[in-house]
């Protein structure tokens, strides 16, 4: 999935190659991506009109249309999107595309047919999930210590790991980078959040921003097309059985409400029982 740090980078990317553009076709390969508040077919309602910006609000990215209509994208677990150039292959597995008056397309594409893809009046979000509901943007200047620890006691009783990804407190961070910010701030993803003391809420409150700030350096310098998902600079995220790059102690990996979560249990020992304890002998 798409995390803050790809999509501010394909934000940055296709805003000056599409504002200005209009559309002159659209095609709708898997009708079960497309959610359209608006009275017609969805080919007449979006050709010719003009993109005029595109904007990023939590997970959702938004391409605001002339005439006051936004489409607005939310990627889900497998979506990707392409700006396909001429003599570019199409990325595979296509559910809806634009097509712009440079000849240049953009693809919405996903194996999972997840994606969701709403066209709406703008401002008239309301038919959009968890579009109104966002929390607190994490790298905004308004994310302060202060905010965070009131957010942090008012989710006292979930794990921390659970608390990161609530996309109602803080918007919005994903799995992979959740992983990263904890290990970065040395705490295990099972901790209730009531368990965490001053110092861990500060660090993990530094980390939030650290972290996320040098994944977007690193997607930014590797370059790649924006269908492309950048994960090389990670620590620990998909790197089980590794050995942790801050101490050599083994990675794992364990569950969390139903998600992958991964972690180093020396630099990130847990606070409480648990019915796994991956920490080396003597450890314990």
């Amino acid at each position: 999935m798409p995390e803050l740090p790809d999509l501010l980078y394909i934000r940055a990317r296709l805003q000056p190659v599409v504002t200005g553009r209009t559309i002159t076709g659209v095609t709708v390969r898997q009708p079960v991506v497309l959610r359209v508040v608006l009275p017609g077919p969805v080919e007449t309602t979006l050709t010719g009109r003009t993109i005029s910006e595109v904007d990023l609000h939590g997970p959702f990215l938004l391409l605001r249309l002339s005439n006051a209509v936004d489409i607005v994208l939310h990627l889900m677990l497998a979506g990707r999107l392409q700006h396909q150039t001429e003599g570019e292959p199409a990325i595979p597995f296509l559910c809806f595309s634009l097509l712009l008056n440079d000849g240049t397309r953009l693809h919405v594409g996903d194996e999972q047919k997840m994606a969701k893809v709403y066209v709406v009046p703008r401002g008239e979000y309301g038919a959009i999930p968890k579009f109104a509901t966002q929390g607190i943007p994490v790298l905004s200047r308004a994310f302060t210590e202060e905010r965070f620890r009131t957010l942090a006691a008012a989710h006292r009783r979930k794990q921390v790991r659970v608390f990161l990804n609530d996309q109602t407190a803080l918007s919005a961070i994903g799995n992979a980078y959740a992983d990263e910010i904890l290990f970065e701030a040395r705490v295990h993803p099972k901790t209730f959040v009531g368990r965490l003391s001053p110092a861990d809420l500060n660090r993990l409150h530094a980390a939030i921003g650290g972290v996320l700030t040098r994944g977007c350096r690193a997607v930014e310098a590797a370059a790649q097309p924006i269908h492309r998902k950048i994960r090389d600079h990670m620590l620990v995220r998909n790197r089980h059985g590794e050995p942790c790059p801050r101490c050599g102690t083994t990675i794992r990996r364990e569950g969390v409400r139903g998600y992958d979560v991964f972690f180093c249990p020396s630099c990130q020992p847990p606070t409480r029982t648990l019915f796994l304890d991956w920490r080396p002998p003597g450890e314990g």
